[in-house]
């Protein structure tokens, strides 16, 4: 199997994650904006995110701004504009319900639990995405292609039962207010980066021959 694939797999999944954990830090922005990508890279968020941060005074003042906004965005006060629950969109606005404990069974599964010191409900979308980063590591890692064919399909039932049943309801929660240009370019980027994985472990997993041989 194509080792870049994988790597780039796992570094997008990554990327997501920390995108999506509070609070974002002035040393991922600057890591972040030394990524490079291809012109014809079909990622454009990435280019729109990187844009808005280059706007900045600094990388300090851009951090402080995308905290409060992500705070609005995410966490309230109140009702938050797009809560990142599964459960919110999935169990009529209750949080820890089915999709929560789904989600922590198939983390269990994977011998994959968030760290104890994280005190978020387990569908939170920081851990899911955090969750198909883990697997697209373990993916790279496998010594065998049995064993990495077993992660990607791991990955496309994740993707298939746990996060895309609601992504587009938090695509849309985002939707309706006028949101910071950074996130706006995150969302992108997160659907482009689970849209196109999807269409990929689609033609692995149902053609595990091509790999295995």
């Amino acid at each position: 199997m194509n080792r870049p694939e994988l790597e780039n797999r796992a570094g997008l999944y990554n990327l997501l994650h920390a995108f999506h954990t509070y609070p974002l830090t002035e040393a991922l922005l600057e890591t972040f904006l030394d990524l490079v990508v291809d012109a014809d890279s079909p990622l454009s968020g990435i280019a729109e995110m990187q844009s808005r941060l280059r706007g900045e005074p600094s990388l300090k003042d851009a951090a402080e701004r995308l905290n409060v906004e992500m705070t609005r965005l995410f966490e309230g006060p109140g009702l938050p504009i797009a809560a990142p629950y599964a459960s919110y969109y999935l169990n009529d606005k209750q949080l820890m319900g089915p999709p929560a404990v789904a989600a922590r069974q198939f983390y269990l599964q994977w011998r994959a639990l968030p760290d104890g010191d994280i005190r978020l409900p387990d569908d939170h979308i920081a851990l899911e995405l955090g969750f198909l980063a883990h697997l697209a590591q373990e993916a790279l890692r496998a010594e065998n292609e049995t064993d990495r064919l077993a992660l990607l399909s791991a990955s496309r039932e994740f993707i298939q039962k746990h996060l895309k049943p609601w992504l587009p309801s938090f695509v849309a929660a985002q939707a309706q207010v006028e949101v910071d240009a950074f996130f706006i370019g995150l969302t992108r980027l997160l659907q482009e980066v689970v849209k196109a994985d999807l269409v990929w472990l689609d033609t692995v997993v149902e053609n595990p021959q091509e790999i295995l041989s």
